[in-house]
């Protein structure tokens, strides 16, 4: 098995770039419904070629490697997750892999709607300051030399001094490097705790984390597995990126349940989950009953979750637009004012 991985990965070494989001959602619900509707996994690959004639050189090595006695978590660990990776082991080892492969692309699909939410979060304040610094750059460089050239007493007195500028910026920019340097010391978990802290998004944040969170748990626990066992399979999959932040959540879960504290209590104690995710820990449930609560509540939070960021959006919208029309107010009296005082100094 091991010759015949090496194999296969020399045979790949051109294919090492992950799949983006959407080829991965469209490859996984499409993969998992023809094996659903009776397939053989031979059958659908060679569908899914020529459905989609770009993946045919890749499908082409996936066949080889299935051809090859690998399973599919194998072959697919250049270009998918190690969350999923370990989905996808366990389907296999328990017999659910066509239910595990169209869950993992409803989850991509709910993630990248997740990430377009964040994104549109962030895209007003960036354009509006961008905006905003484009205003500041063409006053300084554009208007000032000319105001400068109709009456230069005038026109310098409203600038400020350039030493004072430069000091001020120079202070700014050794505390932002600062900064940068703290956050970088931080643990991964460390920083996940200062951002649900954080006043404006830690709504968000925490329900990022909690949705995230059972979403992977309710799709594990479907195997039948426990949740120390999940833990323990995830860290032993997961130990290549020991600095992200899922390892991070998952080693501190797996140790705290090692020293004995319940699974009720460790989320209660843990400020980026939602303190409505310990209820379903104290009721005895077995894993493949669990993994059917924990799925609705998922459902749940990603609903809250788009809710949240609705009324986020709608909060930040006014409030830049209400930045951005001061600083306009404060641009034009700063154009004028000593366009003013030069034509005064015109008739004096």
């Amino acid at each position: 098995m091991l010759h015949q991985l090496t194999r296969y990965h020399k045979k790949q070494l051109t294919r090492s770039k992950r799949f983006k989001i959407r080829e991965q959602i469209l490859f996984f619900q499409e993969l998992g419904e023809l094996l659903q509707s009776g397939y053989s996994i031979s059958q659908s690959l060679d569908i899914l070629a020529s459905a989609h004639s770009k993946w045919y050189q890749w499908l082409t090595e996936v066949r080889y490697g299935l051809n090859q006695g690998l399973a599919l978590h194998l072959i697919l660990q250049k270009n998918v997750s190690s969350q999923i990776l370990l989905q996808l082991k366990l389907a296999d080892q328990h017999g659910n892999l066509s239910e595990t492969l169209v869950a993992i692309g409803q989850n991509l699909a709910k993630l990248q709607q997740q990430q377009n939410k964040v994104m549109q979060v962030m895209r007003y304040p960036l354009i509006l300051l961008s905006i905003l610094g484009a205003m500041l750059v063409g006053l300084k460089y554009l208007l000032y030399p000319i105001l400068n050239q109709w009456q230069d007493k005038a026109a310098s007195s409203d600038i400020p001094n350039p030493a004072y500028t430069y000091f001020f910026g120079g202070v700014a920019c050794l505390l932002l490097f600062g900064l940068i340097i703290i956050w970088h010391r931080k643990t991964a978990r460390q920083r996940l705790i200062i951002l649900v802290k954080l006043p404006v998004i830690r709504t968000i944040a925490k329900t990022i984390v909690t949705y995230q969170v059972t979403q992977q748990l309710a799709t594990l626990l479907a195997s039948g597995l426990t949740v120390p066992e999940i833990l323990e399979e995830m860290v032993q999959s997961d130990l290549q990126n020991a600095r992200s932040t899922v390892f991070a959540i998952v080693n501190h879960a797996h140790i705290s349940l090692k020293q004995g504290q319940t699974i009720e209590n460790y989320v209660l104690a843990q400020p980026y989950f939602n303190r409505s995710l310990a209820g379903y820990f104290s009721r005895g449930h077995k894993p493949k009953e669990l993994a059917k609560y924990l799925s609705y509540y998922a459902k749940t939070q990603f609903q809250l979750l788009m809710q949240q960021t609705d009324r986020l959006i709608s909060t930040l919208q006014p409030l830049f637009f209400g930045i951005i029309g001061v600083a306009i107010v404060g641009l034009y009296m700063s154009m004028l004012l000593p366009m003013y005082q030069s034509i005064g100094g015109l008739y004096q």
